[in-house]
């Protein structure tokens, strides 16, 4: 306990205080992970589970006693030991991604740890096509949906926006003159895309009738996720019907219209153009025009 004294007039008041708790490192990770990288709260929550995976598996070992400690040899241990009981060549690759995540935050606060992953290779990641939709059963949907999971789908459909970029977007986000968004991106990095009028019209009445303001959607991913899938699955013949799945196929939809894969990595907020490349496969492209939402 800590005790503090205030002085009043003649007489002493004395408060006890309690001192706070020191964070975790993970705890000081997270802060930093949040605060200062910006990053969103699902990649915040992979790195964090990725670190518990390891921290779980050293102590079951008996090998993690202090960061400091830790070995190039302990992490190849416990990459083979995650490949053996089957995960994927990009679980692996972004585990140690993690792992190597937090050993930059130490050197950053300063605290001279030798980064074990410094020196690891990544495994081979093979090449997947990207899941998407066919788009005249997309519009299908979209035209047989109601109320805000029509207003949802037409805003993936017709900007790639990431699912929780729509969740944050408010109505002084959107320039209904232009049909231009402001979008707020991972890791704080924001960019315009464009909709158009028919996507935009609920909102657009929305903003004129009630001079609508704050916050668009009030709602959650998982439930944004139920929603689409509900609505797709009547009429969508894909392996996945989910908002990531619209991305895709706006992004290859941009690639079959000959967009260079530079401006698709703009509109989609890839930080690398590599990420973009996947869409485009120059033995599919086609000048044939598949227009979205443009009736």
């Amino acid at each position: 306990m800590e005790k503090m004294n205030i002085i009043e007039g003649a007489n002493t008041i004395t408060f006890t205080t309690k001192p706070q708790p020191k964070k975790t490192v993970l705890a000081q990770f997270e802060d930093y992970l949040r605060a200062i990288k910006g990053y969103s709260e699902n990649t915040i929550k992979a790195y964090l589970t990725d670190l518990h995976t390891f921290v779980v598996w050293g102590k079951t070992h008996g090998i993690l006693t202090r960061w400091s400690c830790i070995t190039r040899d302990q992490i190849d241990a416990f990459l083979i030991y995650q490949e053996s009981m089957g995960a994927k060549p990009t679980t692996t690759n972004r585990q140690l991604a993690s792992i190597s995540g937090l050993y930059g935050f130490f050197q950053r606060q300063g605290i001279q740890i030798e980064n074990p992953c410094k020196y690891e290779s990544r495994r081979k990641v093979g090449k997947t096509e990207p899941c998407t939709i066919p788009m005249e059963q997309l519009i299908q949907a979209y035209h047989k949906a109601q109320g805000s999971t029509k207003t949802m789908l037409g805003l993936l459909m017709t900007t790639g926006i990431r699912l929780q970029e729509m969740l944050d977007l408010n109505f002084e986000d959107i320039d209904f003159t232009t049909n231009q968004l402001h979008i707020h991106g991972k890791g704080n990095k924001e960019r315009k895309v464009y909709s158009n009028e028919l996507a935009l019209a609920k909102l657009r009445e929305m903003q004129e009738r009630y001079n609508a303001s704050g916050k668009i959607f009030h709602t959650t991913q998982r439930h944004v996720r139920r929603q689409i899938y509900a609505a797709l699955v009547p009429y969508c013949k894909a392996s996945q019907l989910s908002p990531h799945a619209i991305r895709h196929t706006y992004a290859t939809h941009l690639a079959k219209q000959g967009v260079p894969t530079t401006t698709i990595a703009k509109i989609l907020g890839h930080e690398h153009v590599e990420t973009s490349e996947k869409y485009v496969n120059t033995t599919e492209l086609s000048t044939a025009h598949v227009g979205i939402l443009t009736n």
